[in-house]
């Protein structure tokens, strides 16, 4: 029996600028980023939303959202060690829930597929190197 993934915020600037460095996969109301931190630990979510958005009310009404659909779909689709950050696009506060739920999913997927075949590609790119040989300076 596995145990549930256990989600861990974001909060850190250092921590959202390091995310944006990896994988990303927008739809409609909302843009993922994502980055493999650790091969197994926690998985990390972190939410933003910018001014395009709207307001401060706006804002943190379309975070809201994003924290619920996360918490909701990251455990299913998120992977082990990965941080996600979610950015709320215009649509986002306003979105039927339905529609926010099927972004969030299919942005997922989509992260997870590419993340799971980025780390087997590093890993046989490894693995077909010739083992280095010692030679005689060593």
């Amino acid at each position: 029996m596995t145990s549930k993934p256990i989600l861990q915020r974001l909060r850190k600037r250092a921590e959202f600028l390091f995310v944006r460095q990896g994988a990303r996969a927008g739809r409609g109301c909302v843009l993922i980023e994502a980055r493999r931190r650790a091969e197994d630990g926690p998985i990390g979510a972190g939410f933003t939303a910018s001014k395009k958005v709207g307001n401060a009310v706006t804002r943190n009404r379309a975070k809201r959202r994003l924290r619920e659909a996360a918490r909701q779909l990251l455990p299913q689709h998120g992977l082990r060690g990965v941080d996600y950050v979610l950015v709320a696009r215009q649509g986002a506060p306003d979105a039927p829930w339905d529609a926010l739920l099927d972004d969030v999913g299919n942005a997922l997927i989509r992260l997870r597929a590419e993340l799971e075949t980025g780390h087997r590609r590093a890993l046989e790119i490894r693995a077909s190197k010739p083992p280095k040989t010692p030679t005689e300076s060593d």
